[in-house]
């Protein structure tokens, strides 16, 4: 019988250990386990994960959770158990209005960067501030140290911004440096690889299981940079009784929720914060500025106030974002439950009952005047606004106006127009209606042909040499 310890598990007495499974592998409703029992698939129990509420997290690569065992088919998974580190992006299933956790319950995490072409100082920092946000313990490890004949440059440079963490050089082709790390190789510990295509996750993995247990591919020269090999989320147990986490998903972290992540990687920037003459202190102009000062007086790199900066924006934008997101689902539960109440009309079949002035040229638009059932411009102007992510639904988050810039006609020799958002550039095209303004659709229209991107002139010269071609060509 596998046991289950030796992938991580702690015992608890109040769980029965045969219950317990640790999941090794995602493959979209099907996962990858291993048990007590031994190595196995399951799935989901839809009572529990997809119920009213929904609120069992779902399991990812490195979790432990609690099966039905079922020997003839799949196990049923039916509980999540609590993490102690993971990482995380946003659900791109759910429209991006909650967390997607991709990798969990980790020791360790290792920054890989590479010393060639491909190393990057700000790349670093970032892993830094995500790993210590995730729960695990960052660990740097600069790789190809053979394709180098010096290195020092690189590493002063990690340890101004790495106060605190351990930092190795390695080759995994040469074995160089491999001893160094062996403090964190200790069995039933779990190690995940962070670090950009082409930084040697796959050769480091090989390295360390003494066989060729994942693919490896050839770094372009130009950037030394390298394509993903790695395409399953899955876990592995080397040997040395090591636990390591590879996954694709790793390319797509972003600074989902990451303040107390940036606060440990930045600690010497947060030094200075708080210590300005106001307190309201933009950093910019206002004197005795703590910040202002400590980059003048070379106790604080310009890069790293940017960077710190940068990645606070990128931090704040994503919490914006998953704020605004949710009040549009919950915005979006509220007119449903209306329209379900009051029968409202549906624009994309209906014509609009409302009075309103168009947001552009003010003209009145009444009920009456509305035009067509597929109406949403105005008849006037005939501008729009962005209200809708698909027709009708009025659930978009822009409001910008929607310029006409175009006219097209359809197969069955309807016009329509073509509509610009002036704030974030969506397009979308329009029916017209009988009381649209005729002179402004056809300046529309013939506005290509007013200014033609070539002499008219030419026109006859081309038909002209183009049939002279084929008379040749038929004699």
């Amino acid at each position: 019988m596998t046991q289950i310890y030796k992938y991580g598990y702690t015992p608890k007495p109040e769980i029965d250990e045969n219950k317990v499974a640790r999941i090794t592998a995602v493959h979209r409703e099907r996962y990858e386990i291993v048990c007590a029992h031994g190595i196995g698939f399951a799935r989901l129990k839809s009572s529990i994960y997809y119920g009213v509420g929904e609120n069992e997290l779902f399991p990812t690569v490195g979790d432990f959770a609690l099966i039905e065992y079922n020997e003839l088919g799949d196990s049923i998974i039916t509980k999540t158990l609590p993490r102690k580190s993971f990482f995380s992006r946003l659900d791109p299933s759910s429209s991006g209005h909650r967390d997607q956790a991709i990798a969990a319950n980790f020791d360790y995490v290792f920054i890989l960067c590479s010393l060639n072409n491909d190393f990057n100082i700000r790349r670093i920092e970032r892993y830094i501030a995500l790993s210590w946000n995730s729960g695990g313990i960052p660990v740097i490890i600069l790789t190809k140290s053979d394709l180098v004949d010096d290195y020092s440059t690189q590493v002063r440079q990690v340890e101004k911004i790495a106060a605190g963490i351990g930092i190795f050089v390695v080759s995994a082709k040469t074995g160089s440096g491999l001893e160094s790390i062996s403090e964190y190789l200790k069995p039933r510990k779990t190690i995940v690889l962070l670090g950009s295509s082409g930084a040697g996750k796959s050769t480091l993995v090989n390295t360390l299981a003494g066989e060729r247990i994942m693919d490896v591919n050839e770094i372009r020269e130009s950037d030394s940079r390298g394509r993903h090999t790695t395409t399953l989320r899955q876990l592995i147990l080397l040997k040395n009784g090591v636990i390591v986490m590879d996954t694709p998903g790793m390319r797509e972290l972003g600074m989902w929720n990451a303040s107390e992540g940036l606060s440990e990687a930045f600690s010497d920037v947060e030094d200075f914060l708080g210590k300005c003459k106001f307190s309201d202190c933009t950093h910019g102009n206002e004197p005795d500025c703590a910040i202002r000062n400590a980059i003048t007086e070379g106790k604080l790199p310009l890069k790293r106030w940017e960077s710190y900066m940068s990645l606070k924006s990128e931090s704040r934008f994503s919490e914006n974002k998953t704020k605004a997101l949710l009040d549009k689902k919950k915005r979006n539960k509220g007119i449903s439950k209306l329209q379900k109440e009051f029968k409202k009309s549906d624009y994309r079949k209906n014509a609009c009952t409302d009075s309103f002035n168009c947001a552009v040229c003010k003209h009145p638009i009444a009920p009456q005047g509305a035009g067509s059932r597929h109406r949403n411009h105005c008849p006037n102007c005939l501008s729009s606004v962005h209200v809708d992510d698909e027709p009708g639904d009025r659930a978009s988050l822009c409001g910008g106006i929607m310029d006409p810039i175009g006219v097209w006609v359809r197969k069955n020799g309807e016009w329509a127009i073509i509509h610009r958002c002036r704030s974030c550039g969506e397009f979308s095209s329009n029916r017209i209606a009988a009381d649209d303004n005729p002179t402004l659709l056809m300046s529309i229209a013939v506005k290509p042909l007013a200014a033609p991107p070539f002499p008219l002139g030419q026109l006859e010269n081309n038909y002209s040499a183009r049939t002279i071609n084929e008379t040749k060509r038929a004699d």
